[in-house]
């Protein structure tokens, strides 16, 4: 009888004793996805626990909770960074981080794929080329371009976000 008592006692042990468990310890989001403040999408088996009884709380300055979502002060999400929070879980604190990243090329809205200007004119791309990203646009050409003189010309231009990501179109340019 004693043995079976000490099989029952290691069974509970290693059966959930231990408390709830995160999915993983930093989570990874895209710019712009909505983040919640919902305990159970972080913890391990969720449904095994009181989730709906839990808070989740930024621990990371800046960050605001609005409706049971997280976003960083003035926006509409949470900028790019490594943010920490932690669930109250009872008598039990479980941190963790999110990490949102930036990872999509700039959306092109609308692009020419031929523009005409006049020799010597200088080309403000985002007078041409609409685009949009959360984390702001920059236009750059990738091959050389020259409005100095009249002629036809294949431009490729760089439509990237801060973070690197880029996307490139072609425009044919009649300098006249």
């Amino acid at each position: 009888m004693r043995k079976l008592g000490w099989i029952i006692m290691c069974l509970l042990v290693l059966t959930g004793c231990s408390g709830p468990l995160l999915q993983r310890k930093t989570f990874t989001v895209e710019l712009g996805q909505d983040i919640y403040a919902n305990a159970a999408l972080y913890i391990k088996d969720a449904q095994n626990y009181p989730t709906d009884d839990w808070e989740v709380e930024a621990k990371s300055s800046g960050v605001v909770k609005t409706q049971n979502r997280f976003t960083s002060e003035n926006m509409d999400y949470l900028v790019v960074g490594v943010y920490d929070f932690v669930i109250h879980a009872g008598n039990r604190d479980i941190d963790f981080s999110i990490s949102v990243k930036d990872t999509q090329p700039p959306t092109i809205l609308s692009c020419p794929t031929e523009i005409d200007i006049s020799t010597g004119q200088s080309i403000d791309w985002s007078a041409y080329i609409k685009a949009s990203d959360l984390s702001g646009v920059s236009f750059s050409t990738t091959s050389d371009f020259n409005a100095s003189t009249a002629g036809s010309q294949d431009v490729s231009v760089r439509v990237s976000d801060r973070f690197g990501n880029a996307v490139t179109r072609e425009i044919h340019v009649n300098v006249t």
